[in-house]
């Protein structure tokens, strides 16, 4: 599963109807995180570009990835990680660490600067 680009359900809060709901979200799983969980992050268009993190967020145009079958430009937010439990994981796309191994590469330098950032600021 790791590097797997895929599709996976999760929940979130309606605001409009004031109830919890599910949608489906594209996701890259990056590390086992044991008992049928993944380490993964999520993938967004990013509807409100101010909300970009310009340090993390990697920018993928469909055209230069076409077998991850985006319909519009969407980012790998490597800062955002989460734990995703294999049964919510509906479908995989394709392997991005053997399909598109540069950009795999990227996503986890990005993730490890990130954590060892986090690491020495706790210590601080």
């Amino acid at each position: 599963m790791v590097g797997d680009f895929c599709l996976a359900i999760f929940p979130y809060y309606d605001v409009r109807v004031k109830k919890n709901k599910f949608k489906y979200r594209p996701i890259l799983v990056i590390a086992e995180a044991g008992q049928n969980d993944w380490v993964t992050l999520p993938v967004s268009k990013i509807s409100h570009k101010e909300c970009i993190d310009l340090e993390y967020d990697i920018k993928i145009e469909p055209i230069n990835y076409p077998l991850m079958n985006l319909a519009c430009v969407s980012y790998i937010r490597t800062h955002k990680q989460t734990v995703t439990h294999r049964a919510s994981i509906t479908k995989v796309i394709i392997n991005v660490k053997k399909m598109y191994p540069a950009l795999y590469t990227r996503v986890i330098d990005k993730v490890e600067e990130k954590y060892k950032r986090n690491i020495i600021e706790a210590r601080s």
